[in-house]
């Protein structure tokens, strides 16, 4: 019974699990043997009526089957995960005051207990924990509102709030630090005195961080950064939306600066935002990015709230952040993976194909995540995957895309000298001159200006 259910043979380990079923010894794990195979069939009927005839000693097996059923059906009205639902039982609520979520004056829904900052939304609470310094009372209402904005305004328009312009600009610069590689690279092109504010999910996920903390304790004690760890819960906030886990928004990583900024005198928050997301369209399509829309609003919103919303690396694409981290020997201490063992990535994933992948780090090309991602049409991070296709010399694993490997992407490594453009005068100088030392500019006609793959 149990050669067969690791081999996968479901009917085979049902049969052998029916012939001991009613003996009291063997009972229970016959029981679970069969279920489960149903489960593994996609049987999702078989599972629920299974549990109910055993006395729902199979629950969750068969919650998940009723939100598997439910998923299937085009149409019916959207359930929460199963597990989505323990993690949102499991959040703590503030104990003091009973705050009603405010649709008019977000800067309303803050409140602080100790050094954890609550904020009340329409589906609940969620919660930063603070410097133990910190004081809500002190923080400018600007950037209450544009917290609440940035995690909000996707689902609650009335956070897109006029505000009121008059806190001044800090004097320090910031940067949201995922402790990954374009994030690491951004550390290292900008001003010595860059405060690193780290977001750190706490709460049980699949996201481990033990390879970002090997590079926070680098960067404060060999790098001598100032490294700012905060824990909050705000990614749950889109699974109330039956959203993955995740950030809000792509500004949501930075929320904790923002809500810092008086505290730290902060007057600018950078993000390691690189070519393939700025000048370029997911990796495939150029476009004028300082003429955007997205950039001139975000741009203008953080201005009014008193930072320069600032993007270091946005004429350098992945590659190029990755040469940049070579060149400064943080590899040692710096993976990518979120899925990693500390030290390690775990090979399997997307990121390690991308990232680790070209550094010479082991990663499997037949992983079944890495498949996936490479047969997507378009391809995800076009340009920087076909680099690394072209790098790692795979092009007989992906015959479909010879048509876009036959040309030269070795100008990838190089940044796109009009960035400096949208760089504040401030920072500009500095910046810039740390990325000319790292890297080699794009000869002109730019290359990056043509790139239009998998059409619109």
């Amino acid at each position: 019974m149990r050669r067969a259910y690791n081999k996968g043979h479901w009917e085979r380990a049902r049969s052998h699990a029916f012939k001991i079923i009613h003996r009291p010894k063997e009972q229970e794990l016959a029981r679970s043997v069969m279920i489960r195979s149903f489960w593994n069939e996609e049987n999702f009927h078989e599972v629920i009526r299974l549990n109910s005839l055993w006395g729902n000693a199979f629950q969750k097996l068969s919650e998940l089957a009723v939100y598997s059923l439910n998923e299937q059906i085009p149409g019916n009205e959207k359930v929460h995960h199963p597990k989505i639902l323990e993690l949102h039982e499991s959040q703590p609520m503030p104990k003091g005051l009973d705050l009603k979520w405010n649709s008019h004056d977000t800067s309303m829904n803050f409140l602080q207990e100790g050094n954890r900052l609550w904020m009340v939304h329409p589906h609940g609470w969620t919660y930063w924990d603070m410097p133990n310094d910190f004081l809500l009372a002190t923080t400018h209402h600007d950037l209450l509102r544009l917290t609440a904005e940035i995690l909000l305004y996707p689902w609650q328009k009335s956070t897109r709030t006029s505000l009121e312009g008059t806190r001044k600009l800090g004097t320090l610069p910031s940067l949201a630090f995922s402790a990954g590689t374009d994030s690491t690279a951004a550390a290292l092109v900008m001003p010595e005195h860059t405060i690193l504010g780290y977001h750190r999910r706490n709460f049980e996920s699949i996201l481990d961080h033990r390879n970002a903390d090997r590079l926070l304790a680098f960067m404060t004690n060999e790098k001598a950064k100032t490294v700012v760890d905060i824990s909050s819960n705000h990614e749950l906030i889109r699974t109330y939306h039956f959203k993955q886990i995740g950030f809000s928004s792509d500004f949501a990583c930075a929320t904790h600066l923002i809500l810092l900024a008086d505290h730290f005198d902060i007057g600018a928050i950078a993000f390691g935002m690189p070519l393939d997301n700025t000048w370029l369209v997911k990796g495939r399509k150029f476009r004028q990015f300082q003429e955007t829309p997205y950039f001139q609003y975000w741009k203008e919103r953080f201005l009014k709230a008193g930072l320069d919303l600032l993007l270091p690396i946005a004429g350098i694409s992945e590659a190029g952040a990755m040469e940049i981290c070579q060149k400064e020997k943080v590899l040692p201490y710096l993976n990518s993976c979120l899925r990693g063992d500390g030290t390690n990535g775990c090979g399997d994933c997307w990121k390690c194909f991308l990232k680790n992948g070209p550094l010479g780090r082991p990663f499997d090309i037949n992983g079944k995540e890495i498949q996936i991602f490479l047969k997507r049409r378009p391809l995800p991070t076009a340009t920087h995957a076909l680099w690394a296709l072209q790098h790692l010399q795979l092009e007989s694993k992906v015959p479909e895309l010879s048509e876009y490997l036959e040309q030269d992407l070795s100008w990838w490594t190089c940044y796109y000298p009009p960035a400096k453009n949208i760089l504040q005068e401030r920072w500009q100088e500095e910046t810039w001159n740390n990325i000319s030392n790292y890297l080699s500019p794009m000869k002109q006609p730019y290359p990056v200006e043509s790139v239009h793959y998998f059409g619109d």
